[in-house]
């Protein structure tokens, strides 16, 4: 079964009942307002005609959705989109989250798994639906977009910890996904010390439980992240000495710890994908 295909009429109901346990399983793009937002978006239920539903943050963008301002999709628990897929398709998606094609070109990445860049570029077509360049870009935007929301970072450091390569190009792709500059977003006017410990906060389904855990501190090659429960559905997460380059990487590492490696789906997670 194609992991991307998706029952609209089951999206839907999770959609009208705004049931939390879809949260991040899927995406609802709305064609009247060009907006794609979360089903656990408190704004007014659109009409059935009028919404589509996406697997994915990315490929909800990649459709030319642009992510809702108030319930912050990039906030949303991981997606499971991918599960079921190859190895190596795994194996890919970790490396990009973990930065490499802010590093290398894809040429470098299918190096990496032993593959020709021809090859990955298929496999991510044929069972995601969607690009490496596009993932990647969404990557940014969406860690972009959390550093700005949850953290005091200035817009400067911000670009360079989402692997933009200069300002100016993080304030134009910026602007082409929201329609309005990163200051925009800004409630403050930001300026912490980069070298200050950054806070920011993982969210997840129910059936999720960290109870018991406490307070897990997580070494990773630079710096230290701690993980503790933080407010509703989410963890806290701090991290202590990690460069602005690592910040994402540095995430990425916690949220694994924390979920695991396949995330914090539970088993119950397939059921917004089409029937067999």
């Amino acid at each position: 079964m194609d992991q991307t295909a998706l029952d609209p009429d089951r999206c839907y109901a999770a959609l009208m009942r705004r049931d939390p346990s879809a949260d991040g399983l899927f995406f609802v793009g709305v064609r009247t307002t060009g907006i794609y937002c979360r089903p656990v978006c408190p704004a007014r239920t659109p009409a059935r005609a009028h919404v589509e539903f996406h697997a994915s943050a990315a490929m909800a963008q990649a459709a030319g959705f642009r992510p809702c301002l108030r319930c912050r999709p990039e906030s949303a628990p991981d997606s499971p989109a991918w599960a079921g897929t190859l190895a190596s398709i795994h194996r890919a998606l970790r490396l990009i989250e973990d930065g490499a094609l802010a590093e290398a070109r894809v040429a470098a990445l299918a190096a990496r798994l032993g593959m020709t860049d021809r090859h990955l570029r298929r496999l991510f077509t044929e069972h995601l639906g969607q690009g490496l360049l596009t993932i990647e870009r969404t990557r940014r935007i969406n860690l972009a977009k959390k550093l700005i929301h949850e953290t005091r970072l200035s817009l400067t450091d911000i670009a360079f910890a989402a692997g933009f390569g200069s300002v100016r190009r993080f304030n134009e792709v910026f602007v082409a996904a929201f329609g309005r500059p990163p200051s925009a977003l800004r409630r403050d006017g930001g300026g912490a010390n980069p070298d200050a410990p950054v806070v920011v906060s993982l969210a997840y389904r129910p059936g999720f439980d960290w109870a018991g855990r406490g307070v897990v501190v997580v070494p990773l090659p630079v710096g230290l992240a701690s993980i503790e429960p933080g407010n509703g559905r989410t963890l806290c997460v701090t991290l202590t000495d990690v460069p602005l380059p690592m910040l994402g990487r540095a995430i990425a590492a916690a949220r694994r710890v924390a979920f695991g490696g396949e995330g914090d789906a539970p088993s119950h997670t397939t059921r917004f994908l089409a029937a067999d």
